[in-house]
């Protein structure tokens, strides 16, 4: 019996078909963040598209791991790739101060301010002189129940978001063809991934429970250290509303929606946070 897995459409019918046919992109850039997913198809997209290949960007979100962003500068120079750092405007300790820890209603807000618009503001030079640049995304539908069913996840492998162009090639691989390619391409991942299932990168807590608490207190302190001296200048320093909500990691947190006013003409699809939050 053939148990073969069928996907609607190859990573390269992906790019050929849909980024460079349908949407006319000729330069892309892989969002990476260290993990298995996006050290994948960046491997993919380096190898096979190396005239497209524009680099590794890699979203210092100011609450990720530290291991994790030396990973990725480490090996993207072992590989001899460019790799561009890309810094939120907003930073999560004046969120937090503002309006308290995030929970998962919060989780687009945030990423607006820690994401979303570190990579408007990365590619707007670029599109301003009339280049066709677009964004590589690891992100699959069988990540989790939630990308494959709920909401707007993972519905189509191109989506376009106002002038930001996204494309996820392995967005029909299952987990068992991921992990098949990682290990034929002899490809790394931050260790973080080995203790946490996860990249790292960013930690804001919407998704988090306190049990990952203790194990960031044992293999992460820097982070658990960050985590507990921002709650104590929560208690010192945040607005009234913001001491409402004054743990991370919980599954409560602030209501942020009318931030959203403010970050731009995009609808934040929290399809791009990827492997970094447990949407499950």
């Amino acid at each position: 019996m053939d148990l073969t897995w069928e996907e609607p459409q190859s990573p390269k019918e992906i790019i050929e078909d849909e980024l460079i046919k349908k949407h006319k992109m000729d330069k892309f850039y892989v969002l990476y963040s260290g993990g298995q997913d996006s050290g994948c198809v960046d491997d993919f997209i380096a190898k096979n598209y190396p005239e497209n290949y524009g680099g590794r960007v890699f979203t210092c979100t100011g609450i990720g791991s530290p291991m994790t962003r030396q990973f990725a500068l480490d090996y993207s120079k072992e590989l001899d790739r460019k790799i561009t750092l890309t810094w939120a405007r907003k930073r999560f300790y004046d969120i937090v101060m503002e309006k308290g820890f995030p929970g998962p209603g919060s989780h687009k807000i945030i990423m607006g301010y820690l994401k979303f618009h570190s990579w408007y503001w990365f590619l707007k030079p670029q599109l301003k002189r009339g280049e066709k640049v677009c964004f590589i995304s690891g992100v699959r539908k069988k990540e989790s129940m939630v990308r494959d069913k709920v909401k707007f996840y993972t519905k189509k492998p191109v989506d376009v978001n106002a002038t930001m162009t996204f494309c996820k090639p392995f967005l029909y691989k299952n987990g068992t063809q991921l992990q098949e390619y990682f290990v034929k391409e002899g490809i790394k991942k931050s260790p973080t991934y080995d203790r946490f299932g996860k990249s790292g990168e960013c930690w804001c807590g919407c998704f988090y429970n306190d049990w990952e608490l203790k194990m960031l207190e044992k293999e992460d302190p820097f982070v658990f250290d960050t985590i507990k001296w921002t709650e104590k200048q929560l208690q010192l320093h945040g607005t009234k509303f913001a001491k409402k909500f004054p743990h991370w990691g919980r599954s409560v947190g602030a209501d942020m929606s009318e931030m959203q006013s403010v970050l731009g003409d995009f609808v934040v699809n929290e399809d791009y946070c990827g492997e970094s939050c447990n949407v499950e």
